[in-house]
């Protein structure tokens, strides 16, 4: 039912208030910042009122829709995570144009069941190519006309623990890839017309677990080890990608610090290491004037902005205790917490 009222709310937004050239194409808009330009948008919805039409949606997926021309997509799964889906939409009437099952997978996560979905990346698309991505049950390129499979890859591994969420971006020819697992951490760049490795980078922070469980005031720290072992190595965070002073930067949040890179080569320009209790990072960063704003993570968590004049070594400018989605608008700062 969410995923029906989702795509619902997002038909609507395009059927009435389309901006020409503007596509709600990838996870948080088409700048991935959650903005748009639509101007006198519906903000009142009942099963009857403003409603275009209905179109329920099999299984089960926290993905978020995508647009592109009279095209909706997004990814569902079966509860069980044994099979997982590509769904598009017609945009004006409703109606199902393709059902594509995208991948089997043999062994799919099972810990922490109400914790997530096995289709919670949300894809992107461009013209005549939809991007779905499965974290470590895999990645595929669709033709979006035909629902043919361009490529896919299902080589780049790692456990999310509580399955995936880390939603695909494209820029410059390359789609990128975040990896944040309790085993290993890495993000890669691929050629988005054929799905080769550009660039892979691996990450991780050394710290030790148990004494940021002992400065959290967690009592039993062996029985939490035991039953989460590298907790503290797992993020969710989907990236994005910025222009300072000339120079294209890809900002990564991961666990327990965020990262910037060269787009194009994945050369790490600097890295600034998260406070507390710094993992599960679900958020995606925004920029503004100089700033870049980012969650941390779980417990106590933090709103950092780093003004990053000094590429090698920025420095966080303040912090807050407050998380979730974030969105800068008319030089105000809104959060949800």
């Amino acid at each position: 039912m969410k995923k029906l009222v989702l795509v619902l709310v997002i038909c609507c937004f395009f059927l009435a208030t389309y901006v020409e050239g503007e596509y709600w194409n990838q996870f948080r808009g088409p700048n991935g910042d959650g903005k748009s330009d639509a101007q006198n948008l519906l903000i009142q919805f009942t099963e009857s009122q403003n409603v275009r039409w209905k179109t329920p949606i099999h299984d089960q997926g926290w993905s978020s829709p995508v647009v592109w021309g009279n095209q909706v997509w997004l990814t569902t799964a079966r509860e069980d995570g044994i099979e997982l889906f590509a769904v598009c939409i017609d945009l004006e009437n409703g109606k199902v144009v393709h059902d594509i099952k995208v991948f089997d997978v043999a062994e799919p996560q099972s810990e922490y069941p109400d914790l997530n979905s096995h289709a919670s990346p949300t894809p992107v698309v461009e013209e005549g190519r939809i991007y779905v991505h499965f974290g470590t049950y895999g990645t595929a390129c669709l033709d979006t006309q035909t629902g043919k499979k361009l490529w896919e890859r299902r080589d780049l591994n790692c456990d999310h623990r509580i399955r995936p969420a880390s939603s695909p971006i494209i820029d410059d020819g390359l789609l990128f890839l975040v990896f944040d697992g309790v085993d290993v951490q890495f993000i890669a760049a691929l050629k988005k017309e054929s799905g080769q490795t550009r660039w892979l980078e691996k990450r991780q922070v050394n710290n030790d677990l148990a004494q940021v469980l002992a400065a959290g005031g967690v009592k039993d720290i062996e029985k939490t080890l035991k039953e989460k072992p590298n907790d503290n190595r797992k993020s969710y965070a989907t990236p994005t990608i910025v222009e300072h002073n000339g120079q294209k930067q890809l900002i990564s949040p991961a666990a327990e610090a965020t990262f910037s890179y060269v787009p194009q080569t994945g050369e790490e320009l600097w890295r600034v290491r998260h406070q507390g209790w710094g993992w599960n990072v679900a958020c995606r960063p925004i920029y503004d004037n100089g700033l870049v704003f980012f969650s941390t993570g779980v417990a106590k968590i933090y709103w950092l902005s780093i003004h990053r004049a000094e590429v090698i070594l920025p420095r966080p400018m303040w912090f807050g205790a407050i998380g979730g989605v974030v969105l800068k608008f008319h030089h105000h700062l809104y959060i949800t917490i």
